[in-house]
């Protein structure tokens, strides 16, 4: 008789131990977020990477409100989101009824949460598996842009740090993407390939604005080159809307050369050398378009022309960028960039990610001195002045870390 009630207590006591476990793990990660700069029509995609089925009863969403560091709101999931499959949570104030159709969890109390500067994390029985955004900072990390998760949708991990290159900011409102995986950029090859001139900024959009002669149209006209003056500037024929003489090239700042105005900086004889050795050399054969910035003025300050230069269909501004030759890039997306963009990428992205890859490598400005291991200026004397520095050559031997895609 002992021996029977011992063994049913110790079967009572195993049963209890099992009904106290909680999961607190979970393959289901973020996958998209739409913010919408109409807050109801925001919308968060969960997706399920494992081969099985997993119970969404003990996940939630949680809110960090405007930099707060504790949690703001909460959205408990229920149902059950399928192996390999996804499960969409939006508001029921959502005013496209085709997007509201796919939705699995309807949040009934207003728009969802957040608006961009919000991080949000999901987690299990009140334990982290993923994160978006940073908790306890106030920035515009995701406001009227749509992330899609870097990667192909079977490899998807989630993190408890979030890193904003896990995520490539699409054009806003993209919904046709939800529930499916056929957005066309999806990896850090695709990315640091860099984006293409498309079709539709040379035959359907004017250099010129049709409403406003002083500001862009978006279009794009081909032309030839007359000089160049140094990474950032460069001369280029009139031709089909576009003025000619100088444009300063947009989104770039790169380091000066000796000029009436200004003095020679590190990289600064790099990044002309660049511009006029690698990317507008030996024209013959070569294909040279200016594209205006779409609702911003054609000319900045000093009378230079602003635009975009695009060698063989091939992006300046982001070759430029990805060999850590200018200023670093915008961290928010303007209208504008939100009017510039490939395979529904704004060009702002792939430029993001080109800088990140110098930054990560220590290439020219993101070297040294912020990088004390990155790479030194082949055109400075660091040691000069005192330690100030000075310019050493006007001539650096210096090549590109990344190959010139049409040679």
């Amino acid at each position: 008789m002992k021996k029977v009630l011992v063994l049913a207590i110790t079967i009572l006591i195993a049963g209890l131990i099992v009904a106290c476990q909680t999961v607190t793990d979970s393959p289901v990660v973020i996958s998209k977020i739409y913010t919408s700069s109409d807050q109801e029509n925001n919308v968060i995609e969960l997706y399920n990477p494992s081969d099985a089925s997993v119970d969404l009863s003990t996940h939630t969403i949680r809110f960090y409100t405007n930099g707060s560091r504790e949690v703001s709101q909460s959205i408990s999931l229920t149902g059950t989101i399928d192996a390999n499959a996804y499960y969409v949570i939006g508001s029921k104030d959502h005013d496209n009824a085709s997007v509201k159709a796919l939705f699995d969890y309807v949040y009934e109390t207003g728009p969802l949460p957040y608006n961009g500067n919000d991080a949000m994390e999901l987690a299990v029985s009140n334990n982290a598996v993923d994160l978006v955004g940073d908790i306890g900072l106030d920035f515009m990390y995701s406001y009227n842009v749509t992330l899609i998760r870097l990667g192909e949708k079977d490899s998807y991990e989630n993190t408890q740090t979030y890193n904003a290159f896990n995520f490539i900011a699409y054009l806003p409102d993209q919904y046709q993407y939800l529930k499916n995986d056929t957005h066309e950029i999806k990896t850090l090859e695709q990315l640091y390939s860099g984006p293409r001139l498309e079709s539709r900024y040379l035959e359907e959009l004017p250099y010129v604005s049709t409403t406003n002669s002083t500001t862009g149209g978006g279009g794009a006209v081909e032309t030839t080159v007359q000089s160049v003056a140094d990474g950032d500037t460069a001369f280029f024929r009139s031709q089909g809307g576009f003025a000619g003489g100088s444009v300063r090239y947009f989104y770039l700042n790169t380091p000066e050369v000796n000029g009436s105005n200004v003095s020679a900086e590190p990289w600064g004889y790099v990044a002309s050398k660049y511009n006029k050795q690698y990317l507008l050399n030996e024209e013959a054969g070569k294909v040279i378009h200016v594209q205006s910035i779409p609702g911003y003025s054609l000319t900045e300050g000093y009378g230079r022309n602003l635009g975009l230069v695009w060698v063989n269909g091939h992006l300046s501004q982001f070759m430029i960028v990805a060999e850590g030759l200018s200023e670093d890039v915008s961290l928010t997306y303007q209208e504008y960039d939100l009017l510039l963009s490939y395979k529904n990428v704004p060009y702002l992205t792939f430029m993001r990610f080109a800088e990140n890859r110098a930054k990560v490598n220590g290439w020219a400005t993101k070297g040294y001195p912020s990088n004390p291991n990155g790479e030194k200026s082949p055109d400075w004397n660091y040691s000069a002045n005192g330690g100030v520095g000075a310019l050493a050559t006007t001539t650096p031997n210096w090549e590109p870390k990344l190959p010139i895609p049409w040679k």
